[in-house]
């Protein structure tokens, strides 16, 4: 049974980062230079953090802004209708990647499709890889005061060699 969290565990967090991004098709790309950036080389946890900011600001472009249309993720830039804030801070033992967008077509994440698309498919993926990449830990909630969406994910602070392994292994 898929779980998506609303509102995150509340722990003192430290912050790491934060980063303000047009809605482009450049926004995914900037996210993984400031994640590794902020975590440095040699992190353990760089690159499931650097990935999971991907998927996320990638989600964010594709679908924040769509107003209601068909929401198919066409608009390639910044539409005039906000931007993404990166945020990545460190609890205790693990790391919180969250993403805030305008969240203007739908209130949380779509649900992770029980069935992987086709090899073929170009997307449909993202939130999958972020589920897996945090171990069920994340979710969606919105911003009461401005309406935004916030996603957000948990990672393991200092993951082990062998659960790096394991989350980049093909499935059974």
């Amino acid at each position: 049974m898929m779980v998506i969290y609303s509102f995150p565990p509340t722990q003192q967090l430290q912050p790491v980062g934060i980063l303000h991004l047009a809605r482009s098709d450049r926004a995914p790309y900037l996210a993984r230079e400031a994640v590794s950036a902020w975590l440095g080389p040699g992190h353990p946890a760089q690159e499931i953090a650097v990935l999971a900011a991907s998927e996320l600001v990638t989600n964010s472009v594709r679908y924040a802004g769509t107003g209601g249309s068909s929401g198919n993720g066409e608009g390639d830039g910044d539409d005039g209708q906000g931007s993404i804030t990166l945020k990545l801070c460190q609890g205790p033992d693990y790391l919180r990647l969250g993403v805030t967008d305008p969240g203007l077509s739908c209130s949380k994440p779509s649900a992770i499709p029980l069935q992987a698309p086709s090899l073929n498919a170009e997307r449909g993926r993202g939130l999958a890889i972020v589920q897996a990449l945090s171990r069920n830990r994340w979710g969606s909630f919105r911003l009461p005061s401005t309406g935004g969406r916030v996603v957000w994910c948990h990672l393991d602070l200092d993951p082990t060699p062998a659960q790096i392994e394991e989350l980049f292994l093909a499935p059974v």
